[in-house]
């Protein structure tokens, strides 16, 4: 009988788990705020496009390492 409850804990907290990782690997951005996007080779220039358009305000790019 303790398996039995062993076992269902364990599969309630592997779906919280789950569940948790694939909420927060949802992208959300603000409203008014353009999508993300992946910086690849190919979007690049478009980077570079948008960077430089509006000079008048503070720009950062942030290029976070899992390292």
């Amino acid at each position: 009988m303790i398996s039995l409850r062993r076992s269902a804990g364990a599969i309630v907290l592997l779906l919280l788990l789950c569940g948790g990782a694939w909420y927060l690997s949802q992208p959300e951005v603000p409203a008014g705020q353009p999508p993300l996007v992946t910086l690849d080779t190919a979007s690049f220039a478009s980077l570079r496009e948008a960077f430089n358009r509006d000079v008048t305000h503070v720009r950062i790019i942030v290029l976070p390492s899992p390292t």
